[in-house]
C-alpha cells in the first residue's frame, strides 16, 4: 500500500514546471496565510484577558481589548484574502494552463488514440480531473501548511503557557491525527472508481447525444434510458461507498476530537476550582484546543483531497504521455508539395487483415483519377495513407516525386483537399464551415465556392442564408447539403490535390452531373482523385481504376474499362439499366 501511495503522489511530477513558474505567488501566499494564523491565535489570549477583567470587575481595559479584536479581525478577513489571491489564484492558473495543454496535446494525437478512448472518457479528464488536481494544489496545500503551522503554534503556546496542563489536554489528538492519516489512505481507490463511473457516464450520454437521431428512429428511447439508469446506479453506488467511508470516519474523529474537551473539563476544571488556573485562561485553552481540532481532524481531508488529485492526475498523465503514432520525421521540410500523385506498391493490413496489397498507379499533375471498388476494398484506407491520418510504408507514396513522409504533416495537408464519406460540420454557419481551413476569403471567393459545389440553389430555403447555424455536426442540414457545403470547404483552399471520397453519394445522379462538370471546370489543370460508386461521374476522370479486395484489377480510360470485362464493365451496365428504369417510370 505505502509504494502504491508514494507512486501515486509521484504523478504530480507534471506539475513542477508550473508550480515553479508560480512559486513567488505561492511564497507570498502562504506569507498571509501565517499572518492570518498568527492574527487568530492571538485572539485567544486576548478573549482570556478579557474574561479576568470582567471577573476581576476591572473595567479599564475591556474597551481596548475589544477594539483590538476588532482590528485583529479585519487583518485576518485581509490576510485571508490575500491568500486566496495568490494561491488560490495561482491553483486556477495552473488548472488553466494544463487545460489547454492538455488540448494541444489531443490535436497531436494520432487516430489510434481515438479509436481506442472515448470521446465522454476524454472530456472527464479535462473537467472533473483537472478539478481535483486544481483543488490539490491550491485547498489542499492550504490545508496543509495552516495545519502544520496552527499544530505546532498552539502546542507550543500551550506548552510553555500551561505547562503539563497544556500537553496533557492534547494527548488524545495525536491518535486522531494517526486515525486520521491511516484511514485517509484508502480514500484513494474508492475516489478512483468515482471518477471511472463519472466517466461512464460521460460517455454514454455523449454517445446518446451524438446517435439520438438512430434512438428516435428505431423508437430506443426506453432501452437507451435503462441503460443510462444502470450507468447513473454504477455513479451513484460508486459515490455512496465513498460517503459511508466518510460517514464513519468523520463520527469516529468528532469522538475522539471530543476526548480532548473531557480532559480540559476534568483537568482544567480542577485547576481552576483550585485557583491555579484563571477563568480567563480556561476560556483561551478551550479556544485553542477548538482551533487543534481542525488540523488534526483536517490530516485526513488533507490525505483525502492529496489522493484524489493524484489520482486525476494520473489520469491526466495518461493523456499528456502518450505519444502520436504519426510524426514528422526528423529533417522534414515544411514546403507544400507540388506535382502528381504516385503509389507504388502500397500494401497495408490491419492486424492480420490485408487490406491494400501491392497498389501501383500514377496521377500527373492536371490529371484526374477514377477509383471504383466494393465496400471494403480499401478505398478509404488508401485516402487515409496519402493524407497519413495512417503511416504509409516508407517510399511508398510520393507527390511531385517526393515521398511524403519527407514532408511534414501539415505541410502535406495544406497541399490536399479531401472531402471524406462522413463529413463532419461545426456548430456554426454555412459560411464559417465554408471557409474553416481559409478564414481570409472573401464573399466572391465563398460565393464561388457555393456556386461549384451545386449550393447555390439551396441558399433561399436557409433562415439565414449563408449565415444560417448549421447545428452541431450540421443536424440542421440533409446529407447532400453537407457534402455540399464539405465540397466547398476544401475547394475553397485551391489545393495542390483534390480528393473526393464517395463525396456525393447523397445526391441524385443529375445532381452530382451538375456540380462535376462545375468542378472540373473551376479545377482546369489540378489534379484530383475521385471515388465514387458512380460510373458516370468517374466518366469524367481522364482514367480509371478498380479496386477489389485490395487490389488493382483493371486501370485505364473510362472507355478502355467499359469494352473490357471486368467489374468496372459490370457496375457501368447494371447502373445504366437502373437509369433506363428510372427514366421508364
Amino acid at each position: 500500500m505505502s509504494n502504491k501511495k508514494t507512486s501515486l503522489l509521484k504523478e504530480f511530477r507534471t506539475l513542477k514546471p508550473y508550480l515553479r513558474h508560480y512559486r513567488w505567488a505561492y511564497l507570498i501566499g502562504f506569507a498571509f496565510l501565517i499572518i492570518t494564523d498568527a492574527g487568530q491565535i492571538v485572539i485567544p489570549r486576548i478573549v482570556g484577558a478579557v474574561v479576568d477583567g470582567i471577573a476581576a470587575g476591572n473595567a479599564e481595559n475591556i474597551l481596548r481589548w475589544l477594539l483590538s479584536i476588532i482590528l485583529l479581525a479585519i487583518f485576518v478577513a485581509l490576510g485571508r484574502y490575500g491568500w486566496r489571491i495568490f494561491i488560490i489564484g495561482s491553483a486556477r492558473r495552473i488548472e488553466s494552463e494544463l487545460r489547454s495543454r492538455m488540448y494541444e496535446k489531443f490535436l497531436t494525437l494520432s487516430q489510434s488514440f481515438y479509436m481506442n478512448h472515448k470521446t465522454g472518457d476524454s472530456m472527464a479528464r479535462v473537467t472533473n480531473d483537472l478539478d481535483s488536481v486544481r483543488m490539490a494544489v491550491g485547498m489542499g496545500t492550504i490545508a496543509l501548511i495552516d495545519g502544520v503551522f496552527m499544530t505546532l503554534v498552539i502546542i507550543g503556546t500551550l506548552f510553555f503557557s500551561y505547562g503539563v496542563l497544556g500537553l496533557v489536554v492534547v494527548v488524545p489528538l495525536p491518535l486522531l491525527t494517526v486515525f486520521a492519516l491511516f484511514f485517509g489512505r484508502l480514500i484513494g481507490p474508492l475516489f478512483m472508481k468515482v471518477q471511472e463511473r463519472y466517466s461512464g457516464i460521460s460517455e454514454y450520454l455523449q454517445e446518446t447525444l451524438t446517435g439520438i437521431r438512430v434512438i428516435k428512429s428505431f423508437v430506443m428511447e426506453k432501452k437507451v434510458h435503462g441503460d443510462f439508469a444502470k450507468v447513473n446506479d454504477a455513479y451513484a453506488q460508486a459515490n455512496m461507498n465513498l460517503v459511508r467511508f466518510w460517514g464513519m470516519l468523520f463520527p469516529a474523529m468528532g469522538f475522539l476530537a471530543g476526548l480532548g474537551v473531557l480532559f480540559l473539563l476534568y483537568f482544567g476544571g480542577t485547576e481552576v476550582l483550585n485557583g491555579h488556573l484563571s477563568a480567563g485562561d480556561f476560556i483561551a485553552m478551550l479556544s485553542y484546543l477548538g482551533m487543534l481540532i481542525w488540523p488534526a481532524m483536517g490530516a485526513g481531508w488533507v490525505v483525502n483531497m492529496m489522493q484524489r488529485g493524484a489520482a486525476s492526475m494520473k489520469r491526466i498523465n495518461d493523456i499528456l504521455d502518450t505519444q502520436a503514432d504519426i510524426i514528422d520525421l526528423p529533417g522534414a521540410v515544411s514546403l507544400p508539395f507540388k506535382g502528381g500523385l504516385e503509389c507504388r506498391s502500397v500494401s497495408y493490413r490491419y492486424g492480420d487483415a490485408v487490406v491494400l496489397a501491392d497498389v501501383n498507379f500514377s496521377v500527373p499533375e492536371g490529371d484526374s483519377l477514377g477509383i471504383l471498388g466494393r465496400t471494403g476494398s480499401g478505398k478509404t484506407t488508401l485516402v487515409k495513407l496519402i493524407t497519413r491520418i495512417i503511416d504509409p510504408p516508407e517510399a511508398s507514396i510520393f507527390i511531385g516525386g517526393s515521398d511524403i513522409r519527407s514532408h511534414t504533416r501539415s505541410a502535406l495537408r495544406r497541399s490536399l483537399g479531401v472531402v471524406p464519406q462522413d463529413v463532419f460540420l461545426f456548430s456554426e454557419t454555412i459560411r464559417a464551415n465554408i471557409v474553416y481551413a481559409r478564414p481570409q476569403a472573401d464573399s466572391h471567393e465563398v460565393n464561388a465556392a457555393v456556386k461549384i459545389a451545386g449550393l447555390e440553389a439551396d441558399l433561399p430555403f436557409f433562415p439565414k442564408g449563408l449565415d444560417t447555424i448549421v447545428g452541431e455536426k450540421g443536424v440542421t442540414l440533409s446529407g447532400g447539403q453537407k457534402q455540399r457545403i464539405a465540397i466547398a470547404r476544401a475547394i475553397i483552399t485551391a489545393p495542390e490535390i483534390l480528393i473526393l471520397d464517395d463525396a456525393l453519394s447523397a445526391v441524385d445522379a443529375d445532381t452530382e452531373e451538375r456540380i462535376l462538370k462545375g468542378l472540373f471546370e473551376f479545377r482546369g489543370g489540378g489534379t484530383t482523385v475521385m471515388i465514387s460508386h458512380r460510373v458516370s461521374a468517374l466518366a469524367r476522370c481522364d482514367n480509371c481504376l478498380t479496386l477489389e479486395d485490395g487490389r488493382v484489377t483493371t486501370h485505364g480510360t473510362h472507355e478502355e474499362l467499359i469494352a473490357a470485362e471486368g467489374f468496372y464493365r459490370e457496375i457501368f451496365n447494371l447502373q445504366k439499366l437502373e437509369r433506363k428504369a428510372e427514366h421508364a417510370q
